[in-house]
């Protein structure tokens, strides 16, 4: 894959403005459209949503209809309840749904968007995603992992094609465990570059993260080795990730073009190898709080 194709935009916040800690957009003065035309003209034409996504897919369709190249979707189903003769049903609903709202006939990578190992482990549901790639409706099929059990049975059962994992310089477990030396056919694709955005939007850690205290400490290391090197942490952490190998493409979540063209620039600069080790090191390290399903 050439590196320009490795962004993907992730959609989320153009459905949901509130998600995350970066900063939101007043009512009236965010055009979608005209932000998703800005993303074409700078060379991104992949695109990550999902029904959860509030409006994001029916935006992304309006966008998708105006474009003469067809763009690279990845989409979720969402909301199986696992064991039922009727699961085949429901993703197919599912799917057609989300193909109506995007104006497409297939999705490039369509993903469960729900992880839990009795819902990416289940017959059904792996029967369920063979069907809708023989009826054409999907291309591939993806699982999205917050645990290394469920990244373990995803990579080993023989039905994903594409496992999306959190990767960012808080925590590289999955790489460390699964993608670094990764020789499957299974392709990897990276989330939470930013952790939601508290790497750089640090206001409301306290207010709205128990482990604040934590988070904060080991923001201020990052700060330190980043001025250290006159980079800045935000390059350093984006450096860092397009510094690892084995990765299919990585998920860049934002409605600023701003943000988006100087998170490219970055996505393109790897690290030299002692920034490069020293913050693998630090990134290793165990920690709770780099899961973002467990703030309070």
């Amino acid at each position: 894959m050439k590196e320009k194709d490795k962004i993907c935009l992730g959609t989320v916040k153009l459905g949901i403005p509130d998600y995350g800690f970066s900063s939101r957009k007043k009512i009236g003065t965010f055009d979608a459209i005209d932000f998703l035309n800005q993303v074409g003209l700078v060379g991104i034409d992949k695109f990550d949503t999902s029904p959860r996504y509030g409006e994001s897919e029916s935006i992304l369709g309006k966008y998708i209809c105006q474009t003469i190249k067809k763009p690279f979707i990845s989409s979720k189903i969402d909301n199986i309840i696992p064991n039922r003769t009727d699961t085949y049903k429901m993703m197919l609903e599912s799917v057609k749904s989300s193909l109506e709202k995007l104006h497409l006939e297939k999705i490039d990578i369509c993903y469960l968007h729900q992880n839990e190992i009795n819902i990416i482990s289940n017959p059904y549901v792996h029967d369920g995603l063979k069907r809708l790639k023989k009826e054409g409706l999907i291309e591939k099929a993806g699982a999205s992992v917050y645990s290394h059990e469920e990244c373990a049975y995803a990579l080993q059962c023989g039905i994903f094609d594409f496992i999306q994992v959190p990767l960012n310089v808080f925590d590289i477990s999955f790489y460390d465990r699964f993608i670094k030396e990764n020789q499957t056919p299974v392709r990897f694709v990276a989330r939470s570059l930013l952790l939601q955005g508290i790497l750089i939007n640090r206001e409301q850690i306290i207010k709205r993260i128990t482990s604040a205290n934590e988070i904060l400490t080991y923001l201020s290391k990052l700060d330190i080795i980043a001025q250290e090197n006159n980079i800045s942490t935000l390059q350093m952490a984006l450096g860092f990730v397009y510094s690892l190998k084995n990765i299919d493409h990585y998920i860049l979540g934002t409605t600023s073009i701003n943000n988006l063209k100087m998170n490219k620039q970055y996505l393109k600069e790897k690290l030299p190898i002692d920034i490069f080790s020293l913050i693998y090191e630090l990134a290793l390290q165990r920690k709770s709080w780099s899961n973002p399903r467990n703030w309070k």
